[in-house]
């Protein structure tokens, strides 16, 4: 028998109270009614594949359609509608994009989120994470550039309602009940 290490569930508890917060987090940073969600990936680099980003979105709006745009305005698979719900849009500094391309897309959305790139989007989208701002600078300086794009894009995501990391618990190991189940390896002639 082992005996009881205080410490260590004290920081196993901790883990999960933080956890739990980052989930109610999430969970008021939703929007309501979101029914379509377009994402206009970073050039730069992408933190997901575009089915690991559909999966997330899926995961925070069960019904939303997702559609995928280049910072160059092109579609990625279906075209959008005209008009969207959520807007979350990836796009760093010194990407290219149109010089009007931010008023563009919050005239064709009810939500958008961002980062502060370009023109004017702390003004225009309705919540923007800011990776220039004192307390984001001087963490993110530790990173490399591909995982700083990477942490920049969970962070938008986070802004949006959508989990970087999804939490779920783990299946039970069945790997001796299958082969316990499995038929008699004997030839019949």
């Amino acid at each position: 028998m082992q005996p009881f290490n205080e410490t260590a569930n004290q920081t196993e508890s901790q883990y999960y109270m933080e956890i739990l917060a980052e989930q109610e987090r999430l969970k008021a940073n939703r929007f309501p009614g979101v029914r379509t969600v377009l994402v206009v990936l970073s050039s730069a680099g992408m933190a997901y594949d575009v089915d690991g980003f559909r999966g997330r979105i899926h995961s925070a709006y069960p019904d939303a359609a997702v559609f995928f745009m280049t910072t160059q305005g092109q579609a990625l698979g279906a075209v959008s509608q005209g008009h969207v719900d959520l807007l979350i849009d990836l796009t760093g500094a010194r990407q290219r994009q149109g010089f009007l391309f931010a008023r563009l897309m919050r005239s064709k959305s009810r939500y958008t989120v961002g980062r502060n790139a370009g023109f004017w989007r702390k003004r225009i989208y309705d919540r923007v994470f800011d990776e220039k701002a004192k307390d984001n600078a001087k963490r993110l300086q530790s990173f490399g550039p591909l995982a700083r794009e990477h942490d920049v894009q969970r962070q938008v995501l986070s802004l949006a309602g959508v989990a970087a990391v999804p939490h779920a618990e783990s299946a039970q190991d069945r790997g001796k009940v299958i082969a316990l189940e499995l038929p008699p390896l004997s030839r019949h002639v």
